[in-house]
């Protein structure tokens, strides 16, 4: 799915770390194997100076109905890495809950696996400070679906609920309630 969006961002990873720009054409790469059925499978291409093998899994989306919204100092996480640890120690703060946002400078970006789209009732919104601006997110924002906006953590309040986007989950179909969301810490008490 979004298939030139992931070769746009293949590219984008290996011009900014290895100097390299050629066109990477998903689309050639080997067919799966005998063992991969017509469940849902996600599929994990590593890559570098070189383009590694397609590794597939059965894709379940986790069950997610509470977020907590945790700091983190500054992050960078623009482009796609295999090394999670740093997102992976991040969502061992979530506490009782069952995924974190991660705020950065007082700003909502993403959670530990999926970027973020916040609901009002009428119009979903995206915020304007993604870790990584993922391929669904930016299909979404491509047909108008979803528009971009500054949100603070402050602001999480305006909203109804929370959706968890990747290119494995389209928007609404894991959504929380911004009354799940917990923000101890995170706001003045005023």
């Amino acid at each position: 799915m979004n298939l030139d969006l992931h070769e746009a961002r293949m590219r984008k990873s290996r011009r900014e770390l290895f100097g390299i720009d050629e066109p990477v054409r998903l689309g050639e790469l080997p067919t799966p194997p005998d063992s991969v059925d017509d469940r849902r499978h996600k599929c994990r291409l590593l890559y570098g100076r070189r383009i590694g093998t397609p590794q597939f899994e059965p894709y379940h989306p986790q069950r997610v109905t509470s977020l907590r919204a945790v700091a983190a100092e500054s992050l960078d996480y623009h482009l796609k890495y295999a090394d999670r640890r740093l997102l992976t120690e991040l969502r061992k703060r979530r506490g009782e809950c069952d995924e974190i946002i991660i705020v950065v400078d007082g700003m909502v970006t993403d959670t530990s696996y999926s970027n973020l789209a916040f609901f009002d009732g009428s119009r979903w919104y995206t915020p304007d400070t993604p870790l990584l601006a993922g391929t669904k997110r930016d299909e979404l924002i491509r047909t108008g679906t979803l528009e971009v906006a500054r949100i603070a953590v402050s602001d999480i309040h305006r909203y109804e609920r929370a959706s968890l986007i990747n290119s494995m989950l389209d928007l609404d179909q894991i959504s929380v309630s911004v009354a799940s969301i917990r923000l101890e810490g995170l706001l003045d008490d005023r």
